[in-house]
């Protein structure tokens, strides 16, 4: 073993045994959990990187031959695991080992659809993958740079291994639609510019140094990371982007389900990302009527402000094209946003939440034209990173103020922020189940889980608990809140159309474009989302239902007895499958009534 992968073992040992010191388990899970979770890291550099701000020189092996070890790997945990459950009595232990289960379950279920063939999408890849973990990587060390340089050194190999993964799925039929191979010239085409000092992965040795550095180490680092870049990293791109362009074979069929064993694909991703069994015209139906309840909440917002008559089509193009609607400029988008996050909602969050996490959240603007409008990025585990609420500055104009509110209430309390942080603070949590941020959807469903259900179901559940601290009573915020939600609904129902049910693009386009507040434009990158990650987008609706009706069901049961607080500290407590939030509930209920 490489001696500073060695030393990163063991310091990763030594943090998760601190992680564990307050649990309540018996030796034998916590010693298999600390197993497992030792081993995902040591497997994912990438991940430890991100969740400890540590790194090895490597990045994952993505041969062929080490999914297959491990698929092994996996067997022998959940034999482990098999063998050990039938001795247990304590609650901890038993909940934390169904959790684990259902983990290595996913990875065995699917891992025969290979699912990791399809490692490069247009969202997705060493494109826009490997740049952004050289943004988590620490920077306060001689040899924190090195390591860096070590890293940019092995690109080749990483990208090498994903080529090769690449053409087994093109010799088995697993291979990815035309439309989620797009703009991929312009972006790797990024990387294969002439001058190193103009490559993405430079900025990072442009400035930024620690102040005890001299100028000559400055200069050292600099010009080796050049080297690198010019011998290394750009050939490397430069053959992917030949790849991509001359042997790369698409698919002309949108549809999943038009790859080898695509109905299968399909099921397992819908299991994948919302936890059920759900039928892909069942959750359709769902999407119909939910856009059908939705869509008379904000025809009532429309009658409400004077504007009886006006479809939901056309008002939402006045208000979208009003200028008042919008900030004038970048600063003061942010400090709107700022003061939605910083101000208006923390005060309220005492009201329906008992242990609000004490993780930072902080907002920083994006000013770059592709990124999305907002997005979360959790803490690190050791507090050396806050939670990071992303808004895109770039152009005002894309962010109208009817929005803001919804959107902070997702990303960050009492959404994304709050939720991953007590995860991560939870002391009930071995560390295998405080963390959120192992995303990539491509290689969905045989990978491990994400989670999507819950982590997106309680994002959209957030939204709408705005409304129970009062946060909705501009009517044009609650227009904007709901009409976030039907796009959600219209999620349900175009996902389903494409992948299953034979709808074409231009019919999924007409669909959400003649029932959503959105621009047609918007609806079309939106929709080449759903081709590209299919099921994803159906966690958002399927978890948020899942909690509303399991909130209905103990407010119903328990009557005055309900406690709101009570009903969140259960379900925060209960990260994992829906079906152990569902069991935790439903024993809440029992226990109090």
């Amino acid at each position: 073993m490489h001696f500073k992968v060695f030393l990163f073992s063991i310091f990763l040992g030594l943090r998760i045994t601190e992680a564990l010191q307050s649990l309540n388990l018996s030796p034998e899970v916590q010693n298999l959990t600390d197993d497992y979770w030792n081993w995902r890291l040591k497997d994912l550099p990438q991940f430890a990187t991100f969740e400890f701000t540590t790194m090895t020189p490597c990045w994952m092996t993505c041969l062929k031959e080490a999914f297959e070890t491990r698929f092994e790997a996996c067997q022998n945990f959940l034999k482990r695991a098999n063998d050990l459950e039938p001795s247990l009595s304590e609650e901890a232990d038993i909940v934390n080992l169904k959790v684990l289960k259902y983990e290595l379950d996913t990875f065995i279920r699917s891992y025969h659809l290979k699912g990791f063939y399809l490692p490069v999408n247009c969202l997705e890849g060493p494109q826009e993958d490997l740049e952004k973990q050289f943004n988590w990587m620490p920077k306060n060390t001689y040899s924190d740079y090195e390591t860096m340089i070590t890293r940019l050194k092995a690109i080749p190999r990483q990208i090498d291994q994903i080529v090769d993964l690449m053409r087994a799925g093109m010799r088995i039929g697993v291979i990815n639609s035309e439309i989620s191979m797009k703009n991929l010239t312009d972006t790797i085409g990024k990387f294969t510019l002439e001058n190193p000092e103009e490559s993405p992965f430079y900025k990072f040795f442009k400035e930024g140094f620690p102040s005890n550095f001299t100028q000559e180490q400055i200069k050292t680092l600099q010009n080796a990371s050049k080297e690198v870049i010019s011998n290394f990293v750009t050939p490397a791109y430069e053959e992917l982007l030949k790849f991509i362009s001359t042997e790369y074979v698409t698919r002309k069929d949108i549809a999943i389900t038009s790859i080898i064993n695509g109905e299968e694909f399909y099921d397992h991703l819908i299991w994948f990302h919302t936890s059920s069994n759900l039928s892909a015209k069942e959750i359709q139906n769902i999407g119909f009527s939910e856009v059908e309840r939705i869509s008379k909440e904000m025809e009532k917002i429309i009658v409400e402000l004077g504007h009886e008559g006006k479809s939901i089509q056309e008002f939402s193009n006045m208000i979208r094209d009003d200028p008042k609607n919008y900030y004038s400029n970048s600063e003061d988008l942010v400090d709107g946003f700022e003061n939605i996050v910083y101000n208006i909602i923390p005060p309220h969050l005492p009201e329906i939440f008992k242990n609000i996490p004490k993780a930072e959240l902080k907002v920083v603007p994006d000013p770059s034209p592709a990124a999305p409008s907002a997005f979360y990025i959790s803490g690190a585990y050791d507090g050396s990173r806050p939670g990071v609420f992303i808004v895109n500055d770039y152009d005002p104009r894309s962010q109208p103020k009817y929005l803001m509110m919804t959107l902070s209430l997702h990303e960050g309390n009492p959404g994304h922020h709050l939720q991953g942080s007590h995860s991560i603070e939870s002391p009930n949590f071995p560390y295998f189940r405080r963390v959120m941020e192992d995303r990539n959807y491509g290689m969905a469903p045989s990978r491990f889980p994400i989670y999507t259900y819950y982590v997106e179901g309680w994002g959209l559940y957030a939204e709408k608990l705005g409304f129970d601290m009062g946060l909705y009573d501009n009517p044009f915020d609650r227009y904007g809140h709901y009409s976030w939600e039907i796009f959600r609904a219209c999620r349900l129902v175009v996902d389903t159309g494409m992948h299953a049910l034979g709808w074409t693009r231009e019919e999924a386009v007409e669909y959400m474009f003649n029932n959503t507040a959105s621009s047609r434009i918007e609806i079309e990158n939106e929709i080449d989302r759903y081709i590209t990650w299919p099921g994803q987008a159906l966690a958002y609706k399927i978890g948020e239902l899942t909690l509303s009706k399991l909130r209905t069901k103990a407010e119903e049961e328990m009557g005055n007895r309900f406690d709101i607080k009570d009903f969140h500290d259960v379900v925060l407590n209960s990260f994992g499958p829906m079906d152990l939030v569902e069991e935790d509930v439903q024993k809440w209920i029992n226990a109090t009534i």
